[in-house]
């Protein structure tokens, strides 16, 4: 049995509070706590239920809930494959990772696989700044892509060795800093009240789509405290979304200008094209556009 989070031991006794799908459980263990538990077919019966550990195969404590409605939309093929990942990584690097580090990591590979095989990509300039800053994280970076690339028969761009890094790295500082999480919801739960005044839409925080919004925002903001700014050359791509969704781009500057007035955060155009493609999936999903 794989214990997702190394810092915990699992207890003896596990019982199933809530079905994510049929491999993915909610459970409480005999102190109490909540961990989501990986196991085939743990899902059939109707919870809640004692499950038996010889069916556990990893457990996760820890899970920020915000993650949890997103599990059931990464297949679990990811999920495992990304499992695998953090378990190389935990042995190569000292520091902690968030322990929601497996889930956000499934959810970006899942989706760079998704662009791959729509042919979009996006540019990561700061390759080789990574390369040399971040030698380990590049290098856990480089095993990942092989691994995808095997795995699925596919060849994803060297510029998602970067990516991968860039989540190690965020995983690290989030874990060092968890406490600011309580402080950004205030920050998070005024940018989500602008989206839907602008939209006049009631954005469910249930919503997948919400939940990796609320991800982008955590390191949104974590790149913000350290001044720090994603930077590359997709400036084509910020003008076609500029242009056919100026809607989404005025929301985008009412959101940088209230970080700007609350948080001293100013954001380059970079930012504000994610900011746009977060805004516009959650736009779709509310029908915004009928």
């Amino acid at each position: 049995m794989k214990i997702g989070d190394e810092s915990k031991e699992v207890r003896c006794q596990m019982k199933v509070i809530k079905n994510i799908n049929n491999n993915v459980s909610v459970c409480q263990d005999s102190t109490g706590a909540q961990v989501v538990v990986f196991g085939k077919g743990i899902g059939f019966c109707k919870p809640p239920y004692e499950l038996p550990m010889a069916k556990i195969q990893r457990t996760f404590y820890d899970i920020d809930p915000i993650y949890i409605q997103m599990i059931q939309n990464i297949p679990t093929e990811m999920i495992e494959l990304s499992a695998q990942v953090i378990d190389y990584a935990r042995s190569k690097v000292e520091y902690l990772l968030n322990s929601s580090i497996v889930f956000t990591l499934a959810d970006h590979l899942a989706f760079a696989i998704q662009r791959y095989q729509k042919g979009l990509s996006i540019d990561m300039p700061i390759y080789y700044d990574v390369k040399s800053l971040y030698e380990k994280e590049y290098a856990i970076g480089v095993y990942t892509l092989n691994l995808i690339n095997h795995k699925f028969q596919i060849q994803l761009p060297r510029d998602e060795i970067t990516s991968i890094a860039l989540h190690l790295i965020n995983s690290a500082a989030m874990a060092r800093n968890s406490e600011k999480k309580q402080s950004n919801k205030a920050i998070i739960a005024h940018i989500k009240h602008l989206i839907e005044n602008k939209f006049h839409i009631e954005i469910s925080e249930d919503d997948f789509n919400y939940s990796r919004f609320v991800s982008h925002l955590q390191y949104l903001l974590k790149r913000g405290e350290q001044g720090k700014s994603i930077s590359s050359e997709n400036y084509k791509l910020y003008q076609s979304m500029k242009d056919s969704f100026p809607d989404c781009y005025q929301c985008a500057l009412k959101i940088n200008e209230y970080l700007h007035q609350d948080c001293g955060f100013t954001f380059d155009e970079e930012e504000l094209l994610y900011l746009m493609m977060h805004i516009n999936r959650l736009c779709v999903r509310e029908d915004c556009y009928r």
